[in-house]
């Protein structure tokens, strides 16, 4: 927790040097950064043939986030209350953030049910975070 506030202040001044919009920083990097361990663990089991033990680490991981961590940052942030401006954390993410939720979930879960997978399922995966990493590089308003 401290670490992420150390984290999240030394972001603000970077970010409006360096013309990076913030969502683009929460949405692409920050996860990147933040969970190379699971990344390299699972591309190590999938490099093994442990395809599904691969995946579930990445599945798994994503929906840790969803169910458990971001309803509890909404709840710990209404128990802390208000920021000096007024805001606070709420589930309202906005149309574009659900629509591109929304999407990921389709694109996984026609790589997953299948059971197997080939070279343009990772592909096609790798292309739609891509388009979503430019989506939120040119997001206005950053």
């Amino acid at each position: 927790s401290i670490g992420s506030e150390f984290l999240t202040d030394s972001l603000e001044g970077a970010l409006a040097s360096a013309h990076i919009g913030k969502q683009f920083v929460g949405i692409i990097l920050l996860p990147i950064v933040g969970n190379a361990c699971e990344h390299v663990a699972a591309i190590r089991f999938a490099a093994l043939d442990k395809v599904s033990l691969s995946v579930g680490i990445a599945v798994g991981s994503s929906v840790q986030i969803a169910l458990f961590v971001t309803p509890f940052s909404v709840l710990m942030g209404w128990a802390m209350g208000d920021t000096a401006s007024g805001h606070n954390m709420d589930l309202n993410f906005g149309g574009l953030n659900v629509a591109v939720i929304t999407l990921s979930v389709f694109i996984l879960l026609s790589n997953v049910v299948d059971g197997k997978a080939n070279w343009l399922e990772g592909y096609m995966l790798c292309v739609a975070y891509a388009i979503i990493a430019v989506l939120y590089w040119y997001l206005p308003g950053a």
